[in-house]
């Protein structure tokens, strides 16, 4: 399950960057507080309505607000501190977000493997979905690093939508200062994202680990 396999996983890819959280093991994580202002692309006005692109690929956009999600699960008492929300479906396909130790995952259409950025990260409430014949097959958001030495550091996530009994999965992770990221990041979307295999290791661009 989704709740034991984050439990074990946060043991020890995570433990060099182990600090004080302030947040009792056995009480829900807090939704993060930077879901109400970063956005993940800022150069640009969130259309209203899909927008057809070159390929047959469209474009929506839509907020993520913790208010309209359910948290379904969280931490009891010596598990840690970990949460799980499940949000409403956009264009169909649900979606949830998973806390844990100050980090936070996305995942889409069916529950995966928890991924994130290796910092105490916060994620942004835009959310870029990628479409094809009315059919998402990739998110992209942006993460913003919120440790102490970040230097507002941001990293844009590519998320593959999972379907079936198939879970999604990160395809890539591209540092936000990194030339036209935005554009790179849809980019490897619309050309790796239908086709990526899970088992293989996401695509990683400038300071985005």
């Amino acid at each position: 399950m989704k709740r034991l396999a984050l439990i074990g996983s946060l043991v020890f890819p995570l433990a060099a960057c182990q600090q004080e959280t302030g947040i009792p093991a056995a009480e829900p994580v807090n939704a993060p507080e930077a879901v109400e202002a970063d956005q993940p692309d800022p150069e640009e006005e969130a259309p209203e309505e899909a927008v057809e692109t070159e390929g047959s690929v469209t474009f929506s956009y839509s907020q993520l607000d913790f208010d309209a999600c359910d948290q379904i699960d969280a931490a009891e008492e010596g598990e840690g501190e970990w949460a799980i929300w499940e949000c409403p479906a956009v264009e169909g396909v649900p979606y949830w977000v998973v806390a844990g130790d100050g980090r936070y995952d996305l995942d889409v259409g069916v529950e995966g493997e928890f991924e994130t950025v290796g910092a105490f990260n916060d994620i942004a409430p835009t959310m870029e979905w990628r479409s094809e014949g009315g059919k998402p097959f990739a998110v992209i958001f942006r993460y913003k690093d919120v440790s102490m030495e970040s230097g507002g550091r941001t990293v844009l996530a590519v998320e593959k939508v999972g379907s079936g009994s198939a879970p999604g999965c990160r395809v890539a992770h591209i540092a936000g200062e990194t030339p036209q990221a935005n554009e790179r990041a849809r980019e490897i979307a619309d050309s790796q994202a239908r086709s990526f295999d899970c088992a293989s290791e996401m695509t990683f661009i400038g300071n985005a680990r």
